[in-house]
This record gives C-alpha cells, sequence and structure tokens, in this order.
C-alpha cells in the first residue's frame, strides 16, 4: 500500500479579512510550480496539524500565525504527482510582515483581495478552497 502524506495548509487574512495572503510556488516545488497558494506543507512525523501550521509558516514567511477555525479537512487527495494526501486547511491572522523564507519554493506572496485572488493562476486544489470559503464562485 502506498504512503498518505499529511499537510496543512492555512489561509491567512489580514485584520478585517479584506486580503487574503497567498505564495507563489517556486521552481523547486513540489508540484505545480509557479502557481498561487495558501502557505503549508507537510507534517513530520508525531507533529500535529497545528504544530505542523506554525512551523511551515515560520519556515516559510518568517512570520507567526494566529490559527483560526478549521476551513476543510481532506483525505484521498491525490495530488498532480500521483501522491496521496491527507490534509486539514485553517484560517489564520497575522499581522507581521512575510520574507521570502526558501527562495527555491516559494518565489513570492502578496496580500489580495477577492477580484485580485479570481485573476491569479491558482494551484488546482486552492480553486476547490476558494470556491468552499465564498472567494470563487462554483
Amino acid at each position: 500500500m502506498a504512503k498518505t502524506n499529511r499537510g496543512v495548509g492555512v489561509y491567512i487574512f489580514n485584520d478585517d479579512d479584506s486580503r487574503l495572503l497567498l505564495t507563489q510556488r517556486g521552481p523547486k516545488a513540489r508540484h505545480q510550480q509557479f502557481k498561487w497558494e495558501g502557505p503549508g506543507g507537510m507534517l513530520e512525523p508525531n507533529e500535529t496539524y497545528e504544530q505542523a501550521a506554525h512551523r511551515e509558516i515560520a519556515e516559510e514567511l518568517g512570520i507567526r500565525v494566529m490559527i483560526g477555525e478549521i476551513l476543510g479537512e481532506f483525505s484521498h487527495l491525490i495530488d498532480s504527482n500521483g501522491d496521496k494526501w491527507e490534509a486539514r486547511i485553517y484560517r489564520g491572522h497575522s499581522n507581521e510582515t512575510p520574507k521570502i523564507m526558501e527562495p527555491d519554493k516559494c518565489i513570492g506572496f502578496g496580500w489580495f483581495t477577492r477580484d485580485e485572488v479570481a485573476r491569479l493562476p491558482l494551484a488546482d486544489y486552492v480553486v476547490k478552497d476558494m470556491q468552499v470559503m465564498g472567494w470563487l464562485p462554483k
């Protein structure tokens, strides 16, 4: 039986929830290079989803995040490489200024409005998340 990876993602909103922080995947990202997504990544052994969320945000963007509600839990996901995943997606907030910490994996970030998000080349799984959050039409 193939191993199932466990991942976490966080959609970080500004103080009035009008803008969303998204990152642009870099040339050495595992899949969907140069597409936009919420920050996150793979859990380490014996790590909880929340622990991984805090660690991944610090590693990728050098900021601390307040983790809020769970936006979605997914099992049996297959990524564009054919890898199997289970994932938990959170809503988060941060008032710190992000910076690119892993330039090969992440080449950019921005705070986007709903209209701006609709014009970005989003990763496939992000489109579904944005639809669930009401930021894109279904």
